[in-house]
């Protein structure tokens, strides 16, 4: 005589036909090639939250969230300038291309 009970595993597996364990595995396909592309954790949620309705029937709508790793943007660095404005080249430092120019405008007279 087969048995009506589910155990945990039987109720993953039989939630909307196979569904609830679908979204897991697109989640976890996803967070495994973040985690592969940019090195960093990520994590997988399965929520099963269980309530009774007015029937006295249990009802359960499971959450799936995903928490993707991301790239990180890195670091800039920048100078500020007489006008307080952002510039890549260093305003205190004397820049050795125009120095380049000049020792070669005097070799050349």
């Amino acid at each position: 005589m087969p048995r009506d009970e589910l155990n945990f595993l039987e109720f993953l597996q039989s939630f909307r036909r196979g569904e609830l364990l679908r979204e897991a595995d697109e989640r976890m396909s996803e967070v495994l090639a973040a985690i592969q592309d940019t090195g960093n954790s990520g994590e997988i949620t399965v929520k099963l939250p269980f309530k009774v309705n007015k029937a006295g029937q249990i009802e359960c709508v499971p959450q799936i969230t995903a928490k993707k790793p991301r790239r990180e943007m890195g670091t800039g660095v920048y100078f500020l300038n007489d006008e307080a404005q952002l510039t890549r080249r260093d305003p205190n430092q004397q820049d050795w291309l125009d120095d380049m120019e000049a020792r070669r405008d005097r070799a050349a007279e």
